[in-house]
């Protein structure tokens, strides 16, 4: 096994196709389809399934692919240690949310100090920058709602409140009554995003289900049927306060407990943080640390 078959194995990886990785490489298909064949004669296992003329790694491929990315890291970083002429991409995932909120910030504040360093930034929704996580598609990852567990280091970065927001006066009062939630429509994001998860718990809590009369992947959709009059949604507190400064919302008190979510920087558990990765942290928890005030 050498670099060269590493670096040829990470291209087809993400690709998923002999043709394209030879485009890309300025190689021929037969050469990268015998350097795979020979890494995977090397180490003894195979780690693709071939599938409709694709290749799609098994799991022995995508465990094995982490650690060929950090080697290939690591390899680059020694090869061009005192005098870097290429710097590697940084690689981040922010849940969709995050990147509405602080990305922009926080990588304009990171670009004033690693100028030189480039990104590659996926924004979607959780459980598809978790996969990327654990994948070895993103270094580090700055997600919502965190739940604990033993694939990933979390890093608490700020906390805000989630607000009930809804037209003015869609509601007789302001605050609303268990029996009186049961009759307002909620237009609420869809199943396992944490917004919903929040909302569900807190429901749970006090014995309520609720079912959306609208349901969306988008923030977008969700505020402007919100605006609309055609029911309550939830948003971070960041989110919602640009409409109830205008005035095109309002807050609404449910009952139970007030809901909050923690953001969180995520990396893989057992990989290093390095100074460029901790400067991004720092980067989009100051981001974020101004958009709770």
């Amino acid at each position: 096994m050498n670099i060269r078959q590493l670096e040829i194995f990470t291209a087809v990886a993400e690709t998923g196709s002999i043709t394209k990785t030879a485009e890309q490489l300025y190689l021929s298909q037969p050469a990268i389809s015998k350097t795979i064949r020979d890494l995977e004669t090397d180490i003894g296992v195979p780690l693709f399934d071939r599938i409709d003329n694709r290749l799609h790694l098994n799991p022995a491929g995508r465990a094995f692919r982490i650690r060929a990315t950090r080697l290939l890291t690591e390899f680059h970083d020694l090869a061009s240690f005192g005098e870097q002429t290429q710097a590697l991409p940084l690689r981040v995932g922010t849940s969709m949310t995050i990147g509405q909120l602080s990305l922009p910030a926080a990588v304009t504040e990171f670009r004033k100090l690693y100028p030189d360093t480039p990104l590659k930034i996926y924004s979607e929704n959780v459980q598809r920058i978790k996969a990327r996580l654990l994948n070895g598609d993103v270094d580090v990852a700055f997600l919502e709602g965190f739940a604990s567990s033993q694939s990933f280091t979390a890093l608490p970065i700020s906390e805000y409140p989630l607000l009930a927001v809804g037209a003015p006066h869609l509601t007789p009062t302001a605050q609303l009554t268990r029996a009186e939630m049961l009759q307002v429509p909620f237009l609420l994001r869809e199943l396992g995003s944490t917004l919903r998860d929040h909302f569900d718990e807190t429901m749970h809590h006090i014995g309520i289900d609720i079912e959306p009369m609208l349901q969306s992947t988008s923030t977008a959709v969700l505020i402007n049927a919100a605006k609309a009059g055609l029911g309550l949604t939830i948003l971070p507190s960041p989110f919602a306060q640009p409409y109830l400064t205008a005035g095109t919302l309002q807050r609404y008190e449910l009952p139970g407990q007030e809901m909050r979510t923690v953001n969180y920087a995520i990396t893989l558990k057992g990989s290093a943080v390095n100074a460029v990765q901790q400067a991004l942290v720092d980067c989009f928890k100051k981001a974020q640390w101004h958009e709770s005030l």
